[in-house]
């Protein structure tokens, strides 16, 4: 078996060979520009160093680059060498920065196994990702777009900020967009009538109490407001003419990716799981699914896994009788924020996430802690549900009982009795007894004889 590890640029590829003893087989530079397939070319440069290449370990920094992505489609064998723990290597060992010496670093850390394998989702999935990760740019670009706009408005017009509720889209509703296209200032406004008005609301495709709202905005606009140099406001109205061309593509494009969005969410495999979830739609069960992908248990390995890399979980420095619990910051950035916003959104759709948030308020902690480990909580129940292929149930995650209507969400009793802990207590004070053994006599699992026997988590 071969050892390779490559060092990329914009311009050209450095691969460097090693065998079991590290040595070094062989080593080349691949130029886009010469080798308009650089997977052929490799490929043919390792062909030439040994007999068993097809097997060889290629380890690289960035495994999202098109010539990892194609090399692990071809059925090579690709690994991900972090890029922080390769630097760290370069200045313990004295390494110079360049890229000939960058891709004998890697081949030899692939060759010590600092390494992880890069697991690669089904296609679906990889699509899913791409139109969600391209949904959320065109979100923030709509969200970019509205502020501008907003904010144009306040230096000339800021009866117009106001004029539209937030109820019904403010000014990144359709109507807004469209009687701002025709009357973009205050005396261009006031010239509208009420004809005019109802003609654009219909043209922006409100069908009930036109009228109404006609009214409404004629006695918003007829209002004394300050007013500028006509000239000066003929130049605003260019600029917020613009602005709003912008605001209208945006939306546009936001549209247009989510009705994409929502056409590879329901292909998902694990959308018939997850679909149960209260408060999840397309558009965070989407971006769940897309960071998560579909091979979870090769990926992750565990839920606490899982939960560290959506930055739900915590991180505990001890030294000597000092022990602290700070914020997991290495994280997916996108993958903490879906969970915080549908921690959010299941509190007024989940009985039990509801009841678990005002729990963890009572308790002690603030809105983003609680909502912390409510999102936890969360991402370990839907691990389970995708290890162990069984559809999302809202009772069983949150322990109550649907049927029971005695306690404010009918929560369901402990998984041990009173009786049951004292005979466990006695049990694990005998020596020699362990909790996997005391957790086999009873039924139970070792974390419910950690949590209600021995009063802590772990």
């Amino acid at each position: 078996m071969l050892y390779a590890g490559c060092d990329w640029s914009d311009q050209w590829l450095d691969v460097a060979v090693l065998d079991r003893s590290g040595a070094v087989l062989g080593e080349a530079r691949i130029v886009y520009a010469e080798n308009p397939d650089p997977v052929a070319r490799y490929r043919e440069f390792l062909s030439s160093l040994g007999r068993r290449w097809r097997s060889t370990v290629t380890g690289i920094e960035d495994v999202n680059i098109l010539f990892a992505r194609t090399l692990a489609a071809s059925g090579m064998s690709v690994v991900h060498v972090d890029p922080t723990r390769a630097a760290r290597h370069r200045v313990a060992l004295g390494i110079p920065k360049t890229d000939r010496a960058d891709a004998r670093l890697l081949a030899s850390m692939t060759l010590a196994g600092e390494c992880r394998p890069v697991v690669v989702d089904s296609p679906a999935a990889q699509a899913l990702r791409v139109v969600a990760h391209a949904h959320r740019a065109a979100v923030a670009r709509r969200v970019d777009a509205l502020a501008a706009l907003r904010a144009a408005l306040m230096r000339i017009w800021p009866a117009a900020v106001s004029a539209w509720p937030a109820g019904v889209g403010g000014l990144c509703s359709a109507q807004a967009r469209a009687v701002l296209g025709a009357a973009p200032t205050p005396r261009a406004a006031a010239r509208l009538d009420r004809t005019s008005l109802a003609a654009l609301l219909t043209a922006a495709g409100r069908k009930r109490t036109v009228q109404d709202e006609a009214e409404r905005l004629r006695m918003c606009f007829f209002r004394p407001v300050m007013v500028l140099d006509p000239r000066v406001e003929e130049a605003e109205a260019l600029r917020i003419g613009h602005l709003l061309a912008v605001l209208d593509h945006a939306v546009r494009q936001a549209d247009g990716l989510q009705r994409e969005l929502e056409q590879h969410y329901s292909i998902h495999p694990f959308h018939p799981l997850v679909a149960g979830v209260p408060g999840m739609g397309a558009i965070l069960g989407g971006y769940l699914l897309a960071e998560i992908g579909d091979r979870p248990v090769e990926r992750f390995g565990s839920g606490r896994s899982l939960a560290a890399y959506a930055g739900v979980a915590p991180v505990t420095w001890a030294s000597g009788q000092t022990v602290r619990v700070s914020f997991r910051k290495a994280s997916s950035t996108r993958l903490r924020s879906t969970l915080h916003a549908l921690a959010f959104s299941m509190i007024s759709h989940s009985p039990g996430a509801r009841a678990y948030y005002r729990m963890r308020r009572d308790a002690g902690d603030a809105h983003a802690t609680a909502l912390r480990k409510l999102g936890r909580k969360i991402i370990l129940c839907l691990y389970r549900c995708m290890a162990s292929d069984l559809p999302y149930d809202d009772a069983v995650a949150f322990g109550y009982d649907v049927a029971d209507s005695g306690g404010p969400y009918g929560w369901r009793a402990a998984p041990l009795d009173g009786d049951q802990i004292v005979r466990a207590r006695d049990m694990l004070a005998t020596p020699g007894t362990t909790v996997t053994g005391t957790a086999r006599l009873f039924g139970v699992s070792r974390h419910t004889i950690y949590r209600h026997v021995l009063g802590r988590t772990r």
